[in-house]
């Protein structure tokens, strides 16, 4: 019999990467010792969450190997781990036993083989128990979240923020080099550029945005100009999760409380200069017509914030001579710098 496992863990921290190896190297040996069993492969995902199959790659992966008949049995460590929403678990069970020649799963934990049809209903009950499990947590962090916006505690990310980042301790610091992208700004919209100049004016200067993508686009202008975290402040809630099966996040529009936190963290643009922003924002018909302050060309850096490469930097190919000149100078300046330290 082809033999295939799945693992998971929902989050990419060090208290589950254990788990996740753990989990890997006692499967492959759990297949290898049984003499009537063949080995396939060990399907995975980590940091993704079970309540939903479309970001589980290695899930996906694996159904796809199911259908052409690559594995005659999948064995998991439990029900939760192969999927925490019902509808999903039973839809997928039913789907593969349906193949010619059907597919079965082992769930170790529970000791339930799908092959067996007196399996479905203790499986239907363990599925709906797995999916409570995660509505219960997915309640609980949402009241966390908010008890911590009432005390005056900031909770928000930065990974697509540009200026700033967090130190190893989860503090917020500003990252000077993206932070004067963002001075540029909003001196330029100041001294009357449009938002759609100013995007112009930062594609033309090869800076990327935050996503690493090569074109700015105006809205993403915009945004920087009307987000209160440059002025050290923090609105939490703008959006709110649907639910935690479709993990949809919708722009709040009332539905749920907003808190509004004055000076959680050092800002890069003063306060009275992000006002004005405001009134500028608020009263400008984005018809305007002026010339853009001119950006000096300069080489940025492009790292990466979060994930498995985080803190590791974006090396372009289509860089010239002069900027992997200026990259290798910055990297022997930084090593002399952590010598004196």
């Amino acid at each position: 019999m082809r033999v295939a496992a799945y693992c998971r863990v929902s989050t990419l921290e060090e208290s589950q990467a254990g788990s996740f190896e753990l989990q890997c190297q006692h499967y492959r040996e759990y297949i290898d010792n049984n003499p009537d069993w063949e080995f396939v492969d060990i399907y995975s995902d980590e940091g993704v969450s079970g309540t939903s199959m479309t970001k589980r790659i290695g899930f996906m992966n694996m159904i796809d190997a199911c259908k052409v008949g690559k594995i005659d049995l999948v064995v998991t460590k439990s029900v939760s781990r192969f999927a925490r929403n019902t509808r999903d678990c039973l839809q997928v069970v039913r789907q593969l036993k349906q193949l010619n020649p059907p597919v079965g799963i082992l769930f170790e934990t529970e000791n339930l083989n799908t092959l067996e049809s007196k399996n479905e209903f203790t499986l239907g009950v363990m599925s709906l128990v797995a999916q409570g499990e995660s509505e219960q947590k997915s309640a609980s962090i949402k009241w966390a979240f908010v008890e911590r916006a009432k005390k005056g505690i900031p909770c928000f990310s930065t990974h697509n923020l540009l200026g700033y980042d967090k130190d190893p301790l989860g503090t917020v610091i500003i990252v000077e080099e993206e932070a004067e992208i963002v001075r540029y700004i909003y001196d330029s919209y100041m001294e009357g550029s449009t938002t759609r100049e100013i995007a112009l004016a930062l594609t033309e200067a090869r800076v990327p945005t935050v996503t690493g993508k090569d074109v700015w686009n105006p809205n993403a202008v915009l945004n920087i100009l009307r987000n209160e975290k440059y002025c050290g402040d923090c609105l939490m809630q703008k959006t709110y999760t649907v639910d935690c099966f479709s993990h949809k996040s919708k722009k709040n529009r009332g539905e749920v409380t907003q808190y509004y936190l004055a000076n959680t963290h050092v800002p890069i643009i003063s306060r009275d200069i992000w006002e004005k922003a405001q009134h500028q924002v608020s009263h400008r018909t984005g018809t305007q017509i002026s010339k853009s302050i001119p950006i000096q060309q300069k080489f940025h850096l492009t790292k990466i914030k979060g994930g498995a490469l985080k803190g590791f930097v974006v090396l372009d190919p289509k860089w010239k001579k002069w900027e992997c000149d200026q990259f290798s100078d910055k990297i022997n300046l930084k090593n002399e710098r952590n010598h004196l330290l």
